[in-house]
């Protein structure tokens, strides 16, 4: 007999205003907890997500490379590579840092929000993670509204929150549901709000949001590297950036915002510049044994396909003193450009390699794109050519200066988006 189920249209909003009702008790146990002990009892948390035979991490290897288009290799070593630069006692430390004026003052204390709502986007576990914890740590209750290309990150950190401290565990709860469900607009009634998502998107909540609630936004980001004066580097040298850059785009198939999307070539000679294309060339070529590029959707496909026959367009003309040159590999292109002019960017390990004259010459390539640089990757320039570069980039956006085969693996207290980790979701009440 076949089994009758119904769904009533307001079912989630049920269940999302049960999961507030739990918060509301759960966050009086988890307010009583001293700040010390729910920073370090995170830090454990993260500490068994981090070990190098860390179940918790297994388990979410095989669950996303089942759920998601990544390949299970790029997956596990996207994982690792991450976790690993996740330091539990660095975590510690950044809470001491950012919230010392609480810790050492009878004045001043911390006012948790009663329940802080987590809006998740994106595709890759890190970012989830960790906007989850960090509320806790504080004293505030999280509510989460997982992403819809991730459905196991949440259920296996509540496992491991279990694991370490009920409490913490309690103070977590997640849902899944589409923006159109009348429990999106419960979610945004939460007194705190962080949310990830498209430029599009970010524009939308702040339209609903109220001046009395705080709002944490995430929006469209993304990431470069930049290379010296190539012929003035060795061989060697070329080499390993050139791996770097490899690593740096195979993981995650180039999709995050830690991602390259391009990379600039500096006052770089024309036989240096298509050096260094082969070279990139070879490393993707090399890398795709180990980390295979996962499934693209024909979209995807259709872009990749366009851009490609553009190239090989530009190339064929050959109307310029430096030529455009095409690298293509099965899963892999790699497009010398004639100039620096914006163009489409495919991604799913399609790098764009784009020659400038000087530093001035890269500040005007990226020009429309002011306030959205995330993360830059720096290789081949002089210790007072490297601090112009940072200061310059500043202005863009950029919040961290790396080395290539590093965009991808931040330190957990990066301030993404320049700010700090605890100190925009705090409230703090002064009393003399």
């Amino acid at each position: 007999m076949t089994r009758l189920e119904i769904e009533w249209p307001d079912a989630m909003e049920e269940r999302l205003r049960a999961a507030r009702g739990r918060l509301e008790i759960a966050g009086e146990a988890l307010r009583a907890m001293s700040l010390e002990a729910r920073s370090n009892s995170t830090a454990r948390v993260l500490a068994s997500w981090t070990a190098p035979d860390s179940p918790w991490r297994r388990e979410l290897v095989t669950a996303v490379a089942a759920d998601s288009p990544f390949h299970e290799n790029t997956v596990r070593e996207g994982l690792d590579s991450a976790l690993r630069a996740w330091k539990p006692d660095v975590l510690v430390t950044c809470v001491r840092r950012e919230l010392s004026a609480v810790l050492q003052s009878d004045e001043l204390v911390l006012s948790p929000f009663a329940w802080t709502a987590i809006l998740a986007g994106g595709n890759i576990p890190m970012p989830t993670m960790l906007s989850v914890l960090l509320p806790l740590i504080l004293g505030s209750p999280v509510l989460l509204r997982e992403t819809s290309n991730d459905n196991t990150t949440a259920a296996l950190l509540k496992r491991s929150l279990e694991a370490e401290n009920e409490t913490l565990a309690r103070a977590f709860e997640h849902l899944a549901f589409k923006a159109e469900d009348p429990a999106f607009e419960l979610m945004l009634e939460a007194p705190c709000i962080v949310a990830t998502g498209s430029d599009e998107t970010i524009r939308s909540l702040s339209s609903r949001i109220r001046p009395d609630q705080r709002f944490l936004a995430y929006g469209h980001r993304f990431s470069i590297g930049v290379l010296g004066a190539l012929h003035r580097l060795d061989e060697e040298t070329i080499q390993q950036a050139a791996t770097g850059f490899a690593l740096d785009v195979a993981r995650w198939d180039q999709t995050g915002c830690l991602s390259p999307v391009v990379l600039y070539l500096v006052d770089s000679e024309p036989s240096a510049r298509q050096f260094f294309a082969g070279a990139m060339s070879d490393a993707l070529e090399r890398i795709s044994a180990q980390l295979p590029r996962g499934e693209i959707t024909t979209a995807v496909a259709a872009s990749q396909t366009t851009e490609r026959t553009e190239a090989r367009m530009r190339q064929a003309a050959n109307d310029s003193a430096v030529p455009t040159m095409s690298f293509e590999g099965e899963d892999y292109t790699v497009v010398l450009e004639a100039n620096a002019e914006p163009r489409p960017a495919p991604l799913h390990r399609f790098l764009r390699l784009m020659p400038v004259d000087s530093l001035e010459e890269l500040t005007r390539a990226l020009g429309p794109f002011r306030g959205q640089l995330s993360n830059v990757a720096l290789a081949g320039f002089s210790p007072d050519e490297a601090d112009a570069l940072r200061l310059g980039l500043m202005a863009f956006g950029a919040s961290r200066f790396t080395t290539p085969g590093r965009l991808q693996t931040p330190p957990v207290d990066w301030p993404h988006d320049g700010m700090p980790l605890l100190s925009p979701i705090a409230r703090f009440v002064q009393s003399d």
